[in-house]
């Protein structure tokens, strides 16, 4: 469902095809959350089914593919900002392939998981040198400079968690 909204957003933003859809997430969110392009359409479809979102005329393209671009409906602008204004109290569950892992791991996989933590952070190290920006107190707050120092945010606090929980896997082999 968040997808969803974002697509929306976009669309309340400005009308846009597919594609385009796509390219303004990911100058939107950054490199933390890749939107894949066949989400999008998916969530085009359910947003036009509930009239949120229209089917504009046909532009650019070739004639066996033209592009189909939408545009929000009152109805979606009104559903968008409904969204924007409701409060989520739940945090957001530990859905990450590493954590099953963890949970499902048993002591003769510690040289595994140990490798599987160390690629972890590699990976969040990697990620957070694609948010320069975010280490410095910005000018003037606007969305996406919040997204960024909480992506910053996120990642140093996972990793302080990957040292902690590769010191304990370290503890644990000892035993």
């Amino acid at each position: 469902m968040p997808l969803t909204h974002a697509v929306l957003a976009l669309v309340v933003e400005r009308r846009g095809y597919g594609y385009e859809l796509v390219r303004r997430f990911d100058d939107r969110v950054g490199p933390a959350w890749r939107l894949n392009p066949s989400a999008v359409y998916p969530a085009l479809d359910q947003l036009e089914r509930r009239g949120l979102i229209e089917s504009g005329p046909r532009r650019g393209g070739t004639r066996r593919s033209p592009r189909i671009v939408y545009a929000a409906t009152p109805a979606g602008a009104a559903a968008l900002e409904g969204w924007l204004a409701t409060p989520k109290a739940q945090p957001e569950p530990l859905r990450a392939e590493l954590y099953l892992r963890l949970a499902f791991a048993q002591r003769r996989h510690q040289a595994a998981l140990a490798a599987q933590l160390d690629a972890h952070a590699s990976a969040c190290n990697e990620l957070l040198t694609r948010y320069p920006r975010a280490t410095h107190a910005p000018a003037a707050l606007g969305g996406g400079t919040l997204l960024d120092a909480a992506v910053v945010a996120r990642l140093r606090a996972e990793l302080a968690w990957l040292a902690q929980a590769r010191e304990m896997l370290g503890h644990n082999a000892a035993a």
